[in-house]
């Protein structure tokens, strides 16, 4: 009887042991949780100071660019002095959204932009001031989980 309350008082010991360790590991997951978020915010912040814009990673979220953009397709973007054949990203004032593009004319009344795969140019002309970025390069299907993010209303 003796030898089986030790047992019991050594089982109790032990669970309260796991239970303790289980709370810490809990504590530290969520700190982890918390760090990564903090360390891509820093990270995502220094790429927009260092490249100029508001807006240095973009996903392509439509197939107007294609064949040489597709959707799920990550940008990095870089303010740049823009000219006619530049993809770019930039904001209408009729639209939440940001649109990707190409340059392919410029007049006195700003630039013209036309999506690779559309018909027609873009609606009016697009300033200057309205352009957030000229792509640098793409990484093809990395976009996807921003897209998902999107599609959620993240």
């Amino acid at each position: 009887m003796f030898f089986k309350k030790k047992e019991e008082r050594a089982e109790r010991i032990e669970k309260k042991k796991e239970r303790k360790q289980k709370k810490r590991s809990y504590k530290r997951d969520i700190i982890e949780i918390v760090l990564a978020v903090i360390a891509a915010w820093v990270l995502y912040q220094g790429l927009a100071f260092g490249l100029g814009t508001p807006l240095p990673i973009v996903s392509v979220v439509s197939n107007s660019m294609e064949p040489v953009l597709h959707r799920g397709d990550l940008l990095i973007v870089a303010k740049s002095d823009y000219q006619i054949g530049d993809i770019v990203i930039y904001n209408r004032p009729d639209t939440q959204f940001t649109i990707v593009h190409r340059i392919i004319k410029e007049t006195d009344g700003g630039f013209v932009i036309k999506g690779d795969n559309n018909p027609v140019p873009d609606p009016g002309f697009v300033q200057e001031n309205q352009i957030l970025g000229k792509v640098q390069f793409a990484i093809p299907l990395l976009g996807y989980p921003r897209l998902a993010l999107y599609a959620i209303g993240v």
